[in-house]
């Protein structure tokens, strides 16, 4: 399983973002993963950790297929390609309405379309052809990148649900997830692997699996199971995160969280969470504890871990040598 790290972190803002990029790759972590919701963009960071970690991958996980145009997806994927000497994944996925539709003003409309028109777009802009889709979704006409990739990047899919995992196997080369448990994984790829055979891929390939944690060494508090609460039950109360944890076994767990929330209940939602689904979601304790549970992912299928070490010190300059230590104490 390659190790990797989740870039930028919210405590290695600014000029503190060159001691975690410098101390994951010394450590000997092999991916750095960004991401996109609501606090940095994701191809910045990537183009910035390029030019300090010679020896990374990259990638992004996810960039949103409603929130920019496919002709400057593939631009921007680009660039990072060219920055870091073809060392870059494209992470696409679909985000959330509330993310893209609320706060982005984007209408969120025909998701697995939106994917499949967008991947075919920027593949056609890849091999700089010149790229005219008159889809469902997406509309280009006649657009032509003038950058000559010597190898274009790979372009994985975030995904959860049945019908985004086999669109997952069938037009993407790899996978990227997150809030899952090591239980349900198998299960998760055996519908990408029915896309693979549905559109006559090897379905024995090997199939790289990118998987999102939060980690928390050597804290377990109550402090800690608060935050990590809440974190949870802010995306239990979204719809298409909500189906998904039904899915992989929290039926009643999301069913009354959402409820609560909706019906402005606030303290019952966060209170519908048990320790339990904690546990299983997250990664946290002592080093062995991490240690142990991350060998559980590993098992179940995750080739590529994208590690979100966080830390509840109150001084910013304690989470930093906390979560620094956390990086450092988990390298294999």
């Amino acid at each position: 399983m390659r190790q990797g790290i989740t870039i930028p972190l919210e405590a290695f803002q600014n000029q503190h973002f060159v001691d975690l990029v410098r101390t994951a790759e010394r450590a000997g972590y092999m991916d750095a993963w960004s991401f996109e919701s609501y606090a940095t963009e994701a191809f910045a960071p990537i183009a910035a950790a390029a030019m300090l970690a010679p020896k990374l991958r990259f990638g992004t996980a996810i960039v949103p297929v409603f929130t920019r145009p496919p002709g400057l997806i593939a631009m921007s994927a680009a660039t990072v390609q060219q920055l870091s000497g073809g060392r870059f994944i494209l992470g696409l996925g679909t985000s959330t309405p509330v993310i893209v539709q609320q706060w982005m003003g984007v209408p969120f409309e025909h998701p697995l379309t939106r994917v499949r028109e967008t991947v075919a777009a920027i593949r056609s802009a890849f091999r700089r052809d010149k790229v005219t889709l008159k889809g469902k979704t997406v509309q280009v006409n006649g657009f032509r990148m003038s950058v000559t990739l010597d190898t274009p990047p790979p372009i994985y899919l975030g995904a959860q649900g049945a019908k985004m995992l086999r669109l997952t196997g069938e037009i993407a080369d790899g996978l990227i997830t997150n809030f899952i448990t090591p239980a349900t994984l198998p299960g998760m790829i055996a519908h990408v692997r029915e896309g693979q055979r549905a559109a006559g891929k090897d379905a024995s390939a090997p199939l790289d699996v990118v998987c999102r944690i939060f980690v928390a060494v050597d804290e377990d508090s109550d402090a800690l199971r608060t935050e990590l609460r809440r974190h949870l039950t802010a995306y239990l109360t979204v719809p298409q995160y909500n189906n998904f944890f039904k899915e992989i076994g929290f039926e009643r767990e999301a069913t009354t969280a959402s409820a609560a929330w909706n019906a402005g209940d606030r303290k019952a939602a966060l209170a519908a969470v048990p320790d339990r689904m904690l546990e299983e979601i997250y990664v946290f304790g002592s080093v062995d504890q991490c240690r142990a549970r991350l060998a559980e992912y590993e098992k179940a299928g995750v080739t590529t871990t994208a590690l979100q070490p966080e830390s509840f010190a109150p001084d910013p300059g304690e989470r930093r040598a906390r979560i620094l230590r956390a990086i450092e104490r988990l390298a294999k």
